[in-house]
């Protein structure tokens, strides 16, 4: 009988294109295992960021190099004879892919400079604004933030790179603009007493917070960019983030003010103003000042008409 000799695809016998396959699917759960076990042991010895990309490294280079010596060995590829054969479709490859090699690109130059790190809470600018958001994962060419909502957001690293980025975690803390009406009528002295007070009282709204958490507002001056917000004050201290009411407008029969006050648990933002604003309307309506009077005094001067407006009026009478 005549013996089956495997036949050779481009020089290489089907053999080894089986075992080729396999060596890769291997190395793949290979480097996938070695990142799971490397994170597993750097859990709780160093940061979650430096834990994270240690072991992408490391799975990386198990994954590439391993598929490099299959290549080499049981396909005898050749990495230099096959980047000279590529010529024009090199270029043109490459050429397709430079979005991605910019994510690549990026993704170098966040874990170098760490403009963004994880669990850190920022904004990033662009069309559309991702809101505020916290860092879930930096991968090798996306960074996923989470949104308030709960949302996922997949941003290119580029756009890290490129846009501009605020960054709250690094402050430490967040300016937060609360808006509040009030009739014209009002005695807006005494509501601005209101809205500072309510302020003061909540134990989450700057200055007026805890022993523990206000010396660690304190430590915030160290940081050079905080200490450049405070350059105008005398002693520079805990004043800067006193709240502040402001007049915004006075629309119709309503005053709008704005209450800013400073806060540090910028996750509980939203729940923060509610309860801010829960304590202000109940102690407005204590004292009868949401709602709307009579004028006392002289009256309000009458709105002047147009000449065709009272010959249509004197027609009508």
């Amino acid at each position: 009988m005549q013996e089956s000799v495997p036949v050779p695809v481009t020089g290489v016998s089907f053999d080894a294109v089986l075992a080729f396959l396999f060596a890769f699917i291997g190395f793949l759960f290979l480097g996938n295992l070695a990142y799971l076990l490397l994170r597993r042991v750097l859990e709780g010895r160093v940061s979650r960021g430096t834990a994270k990309w240690t072991a992408a490294v490391l799975q990386y280079g198990i994954t590439i190099g391993g598929i490099y010596a299959s290549a080499r060995y049981l396909l005898a590829f050749d990495l230099t004879a096959f980047v000279a054969s590529l010529g024009i479709l090199g270029i043109v490859v490459a050429f397709s892919s430079r979005q991605i090699i910019q994510n690549v690109i990026a993704g170098v130059l966040i874990t170098i400079n760490r403009p963004v790190q994880l669990e850190e809470w920022v904004i990033v600018s662009g069309r559309p604004e991702t809101g505020l958001s916290k860092v879930q994962d930096i991968s090798l060419t996306t960074t996923i933030l989470q949104g308030l909502d709960g949302g996922l957001v997949l941003t290119p690293n580029s756009s890290i790179i490129t846009s501009k980025v605020i960054n709250y975690s690094r402050a430490g803390l967040l300016e937060v603009q609360i808006p509040l009406a009030v009739p014209v009528t009002a005695d807006l002295e005494r509501v601005q007493e209101i809205a500072l007070r309510a302020a003061h009282d909540h134990p989450l709204i700057l200055p007026h917070v805890e022993p523990a958490e206000r010396s660690a507002v304190q430590s915030l001056f160290d940081l050079p960019y905080i200490g450049r917000l405070s350059s105008d004050l005398p002693r520079p201290g805990l004043a800067l983030f006193e709240p502040k009411v402001q007049i915004s407008s006075i629309k119709e029969e309503w005053v709008r003010l704005t209450v800013r006050v400073w806060i540090r648990q910028i996750p509980r933002k939203d729940a923060i103003v509610s309860e801010y604003l829960d304590t202000v309307i109940e102690r407005l309506r204590v004292e009868d000042l949401l709602e709307k009077k009579e004028w006392v005094g002289e009256p309000a001067p009458e709105t002047p008409t147009c000449p065709i407006q009272n010959l249509q009026k004197e027609a009508g009478t």
